[in-house]
């Protein structure tokens, strides 16, 4: 059996070959890739004169209602942006000794405590 020149199986292989790999991408697309879990939602303490915090893992692009209970109740409504991130600040002032929470709710998902209260709250060593 002889080959005929000009005719070679290798372009029609690798033709094959290209055509699969493109064909399981666009399967692969058509289905959507797994979605991530959302991460998970915390707040931290940014800063007590004024009350900062900053929240992290919230729904992207949403509002966030954050409450700071304080004796008293303040809210803000900040915006997360595209990480699910945003930052909260209050026109009020705490220390190591203050009773103070603060909360953070979207929608549709369990709300996220922070608390700084003390029951006791000993009196600062001196060096």
């Amino acid at each position: 059996m002889q080959n005929r020149p000009g005719r070679s199986r290798l372009p029609l292989a690798g033709l094959l070959v290209a055509l699969l790999v493109v064909l399981g991408a666009a399967a692969a697309l058509a289905n959507g890739a797994p979605e991530a879990h959302p991460a998970r939602a915390a707040l931290a303490l940014k800063s007590q004169n004024p009350v900062t915090v900053r929240g992290t893992g919230f729904q992207a692009h949403s509002g966030v209602t954050v409450t700071l209970f304080d004796g008293r109740t303040l809210v803000r409504r900040p915006v997360a942006d595209r990480r699910g991130m945003f930052t909260a600040s209050f026109p009020a002032v705490i220390d190591r000794c203050s009773a103070w929470s603060v909360t953070a709710s979207q929608p549709g998902r369990a709300p996220v405590v922070l608390h700084g209260a003390k029951s006791e709250c000993a009196p600062a060593s001196t060096p």
